[in-house]
């Protein structure tokens, strides 16, 4: 996958002889082979962000093999998703994780070893076995940065590491790299980057998570937010998502708005989330207790066993609620499920998960199952 004039700079090689060895190896590997589409061994693996909305925009959660760009303003959650995911991904395939570790490169030095405590705890693992799975790196400069990201693959060798996350991609770049002059430079730096990232989730199968700052443009008496990196980044990345707080400040709420952007294969669809102490969730109640044990009702979305799903004889009041009050369900999915013939809370304890999930996008039969547990408890609350 290397360009031949970096190979050709290897003491004792030229530029003939770096082709040379770089074209039998692509032959070896059978990479100058044309295959079928239907051959294509895709392999795409998940990861959950903690959040059951997030993950439905998303497909199922974060996926392997792919670069996926979060960019959002101050304090929107770009950084609170790092942290959840990099415990996430520890948990095991059935509980949305894939018992794998970590590489976090962090250009901000925003990287908390106490919220990765919490966050482990509130998904019941070992705050002690999750540290020791994160390999944690803090970036001084963008030459730094690209050395980690090259250290980063041999870690994807070596240590069992499925994603590599970049906290965040554009920080000093942006403050190395200062004017319209500098602008090219800049940009072939970061290209690299982008490439050899891009490189690594192919060749490990490994899921990338860059975090992104933004640039507020003026259109006459309006204003946006937009990533930074402009083409080089949009193009680069698979996946774009943008994070928006509520209201006009970022204080007024827990409560966040996620956005596809950009994806090849997912509709531009939105979902709402909280940030918390204890990592991306669906509800702003994330406290984790100091005494043992786990009351955080977020939780429940892990569980091994779905319960048998069943209306007691004192849970007739089912007309009390919507779809909405059901922990996990967001407006965007009510809506969906509605469209399929599930209107009411009753609805969706008949429906039959296995029947009902290949007709709404995004949503699985575990999902279902998930939504009918928290209805049940909703209903004998």
């Amino acid at each position: 996958m290397s360009p031949h004039n970096i190979i050709s700079e290897i003491d004792g090689l030229g530029d003939k002889t770096a082709k040379k060895l770089i074209w039998n190896a692509r032959n070896a590997l059978g990479m100058t082979e044309f295959i079928t589409a239907g051959e294509i061994d895709e392999n795409t693996e998940y990861i959950t962000t903690g959040s059951s909305e997030l993950n439905r925009i998303l497909g199922g959660g974060f996926q392997t093999g792919k670069l996926t760009e979060v960019y959002g303003p101050f304090k929107s959650g770009k950084t609170n998703l790092a942290h959840t995911i990099a415990v996430t991904i520890q948990l095991p395939k059935k509980k949305g994780g894939l018992g794998s570790a970590v590489a976090y490169i962090d250009t901000e030095n925003t990287f908390a070893k106490e919220k990765i405590k919490r966050i482990a705890k509130r998904f019941g693992l070992d705050p002690k076995e999750v540290l020791s799975q994160i390999f944690h790196a803090r970036i001084y400069s963008s030459d730094h940065q690209m050395q980690m990201i090259q250290k980063a693959e041999t870690l994807c060798k070596t240590r069992n590491v499925r994603l590599i996350v970049v906290d965040s991609l554009m920080a000093l770049l942006r403050a190395e790299y200062v004017g319209i002059g500098m602008l090219a430079r800049r940009q072939g730096v970061l290209n690299n980057m982008i490439h050899g990232l891009s490189r690594v989730a192919e060749t490990y199968n490994c899921a990338i998570l860059l975090t992104n700052q933004v640039s507020t443009k003026m259109m006459g008496m309006f204003s946006a937010n937009d990533a930074i990196g402009g083409n080089i980044v949009a193009h680069g990345c698979h996946f774009r998502v943008m994070f928006k707080t509520k209201g006009f400040s970022s204080n007024n709420s827990l409560k966040r708005r996620a956005i596809i952007v950009d994806a090849p294969d997912l509709p531009p669809e939105e979902a709402e989330f909280f940030i918390t102490s204890v990592g991306i969730a669906d509800t702003e109640k994330g406290e984790v207790p100091e005494a043992k044990g786990l009351d955080f009702e977020v939780e429940t979305l892990y569980e091994e066993e779905t319960p048998e799903v069943g209306i007691t004889e004192d849970t007739t009041n089912s007309g009390e609620y919507s779809l909405i009050d059901v922990k996990g369900i967001g407006d965007g999915t009510a809506k969906n499920l509605a469209k399929n013939g599930i209107a009411s809370v009753e609805d969706l304890l008949e429906s039959d998960p296995e029947t009902l999930a290949p007709k709404i996008s995004g949503i699985s039969s575990k999902m279902i199952n998930e939504w009918q547990t928290n209805a049940k408890a909703l209903l004998n609350a």
